[in-house]
């Protein structure tokens, strides 16, 4: 197993931008093609989050290695590095285009620069906190890219969570205005019914800790799901907003991608 750095350049932001690559043993010998997981940073972090602080090469090792997840490629990308963190969307004020960049210049270069198996059901995320919330988001927003996603003490907001609290300026510079219709496009409760109308529903996993400040919106968003019927595995266990806890359930996520992908 091996971290490569990869650059490339972002047409959706006009900037050079890099990721980190993990690519599972034997990947250099062999002519052998795999499914892809994109692994998201959380607020102020970046694409060596992860491995700085997540422990994520030697988990991602010990998964393989003990058949619990398929040899994959997985990629550690930058979220658009604006700010304090871009939630992987579109900002409604044109500050970036960092969904763009993500779909349109991210999946496809690496598509392009690796030997990925190249379907929706090859090709899933996972995400801590702001990156749970973008691993969610991006799925259900482009179910014909990702076919699962999983996240860790994500940051699962809906439009009526901004309204009930956090109806600020700098929200609205995301999303708009809070009724309008660029905010419900990405209201994952919202985008989540629409899949399911549709028959096509991301296979969706969830975690987070008893103790973490955002335990209350995983469960509104984990009964919102079961209200509507929409089928998903949510866990919880003892813990706070960590990297002591993400590094300790990053293998609940990978287990659970492993039986998407193995399926």
């Amino acid at each position: 197993m091996s971290i490569q750095p990869h650059s490339f350049f972002s047409g959706a932001l006009y900037a050079r931008k890099s990721c980190f690559v993990y690519v599972p043993a034997g990947y250099e010998e062999s002519e052998q093609r795999y499914p892809v997981i994109y692994l998201l940073h959380g607020m102020h972090g970046s694409e060596s989050s992860w491995l700085t602080k997540g422990n994520a090469e030697q988990t991602l090792d010990q998964l393989i290695n003990s058949g619990e997840l398929v040899p994959s490629i997985v990629v550690m990308p930058n979220d658009g590095g604006y700010g304090q963190g871009t939630y992987y969307m579109d900002w409604y004020d044109g500050t970036g285009n960092f969904e763009q960049y993500f779909i349109y210049d991210l999946v496809p270069e690496i598509d392009k620069q690796y030997r990925t198996i190249s379907s929706c059901n090859q090709r899933v995320l996972c995400g801590l906190s702001m990156g749970g919330f973008g691993a969610v988001c991006l799925a259900l927003r482009h179910p014909e890219l990702f076919g699962a996603a999983a996240s860790l003490s994500g940051g699962l907001v809906s439009s009526q969570y901004l309204r009930d609290q956090f109806a600020r300026s700098d929200i609205s510079r995301m999303i708009g205005p809070i009724h309008g219709p660029y905010s419900q496009s990405y209201d994952i409760q919202l985008v989540a019914n629409l899949r399911l109308q549709e028959g096509l529903p991301p296979a969706l996993y969830m975690n987070c800790g008893t103790s973490d400040y955002l335990y209350t919106m995983n469960q509104d968003f984990h009964h919102h799901l079961e209200t509507i019927g929409y089928t998903h595995t949510y866990e919880q266990f003892e813990g706070e907003h960590t990297w002591t806890y993400w590094k300790e359930h990053l293998p609940d996520a990978l287990r659970f991608l492993h039986s998407y992908l193995a399926h």
